[in-house]
């Protein structure tokens, strides 16, 4: 499928989200990702594809990445997306994945790690679209004050007395005793949204405390360090 970029929005000095409009209408279920595709010069060994979260509520209608640009060292296919203009396309197949809520009886735990909260950007806004939020915990660390949507969750916290937040800044990662409470919980389920290293750590620490398979679900970003 081709997908025409429309525009691309500064969020941060080092994140952007770029907003495409596919060929055809699209549906997806939040949380969902594509398949990315994008031939560019000078490619680097990571080549010419990449996995990206639809950072946006399908009712926006519109395929959006949402990402972070490191340094210099980062790789060419981020370079050559940044490079983007309007009016330029890329090819994409999807929506795949399982890293979706529809169980609205029940109660959740998000965890995010920097540039991991793409997928819950678009569970809540399509939650809150759709007016109807379930019980949930969003647990989000990142490496500086800058939380990315982070005036969209104050405002969707301010309006639903059960959705709460809990921010983890620089040194003050989230650690076992974070998330002991939530393992202890037979109530809650727990999802686990980063990058691989943090998600793996996570994952095998809930797992030690006793956590089951059946209330973890785990979303990684290749290609970023452990640091948020």
């Amino acid at each position: 499928m081709k997908l025409t970029l429309t525009k691309s929005v500064p969020l941060f000095q080092d994140v952007t989200t770029f907003v495409f409009e596919p060929e055809e209408p699209i549906e997806w279920q939040p949380g969902q990702y594509m398949h990315y595709v994008f031939p560019h010069p000078d490619e680097d060994n990571r080549g010419e594809e990449r996995w990206f979260t639809i950072s946006a509520p399908p009712y926006e209608k519109n395929i959006t990445i949402t990402t972070r640009f490191t340094d210099e060292k980062g790789s060419s296919f981020k370079k050559a997306l940044k490079n983007l203009k309007a009016g330029d396309t890329i090819q994409a197949d999807g929506p795949k994945g399982k890293f979706i809520i529809d169980d609205f009886d029940k109660k959740y735990v998000l965890v995010s790690g920097g540039i991991g909260i793409t997928p819950y950007h678009s569970m809540l806004l399509q939650f809150d679209h759709d007016g109807k939020m379930p019980d949930i915990e969003l647990l989000y660390a990142n490496r500086d004050e800058n939380f990315v949507f982070g005036d969209e969750f104050a405002a969707l916290e301010a309006k639903y007395p059960n959705f709460k937040i809990h921010k983890f800044v620089g040194d003050r990662h989230i650690e076992a005793e974070d998330l002991k409470p939530y393992a202890d919980d037979q109530t809650k389920i727990i999802y686990l949204s980063g990058p691989e290293p943090m998600i793996e750590a996570f994952e095998k620490m809930l797992q030690d405390m006793g956590v089951p398979e059946d209330r973890l679900k785990t979303d990684f970003f290749p290609g970023y360090p452990a640091q948020l």
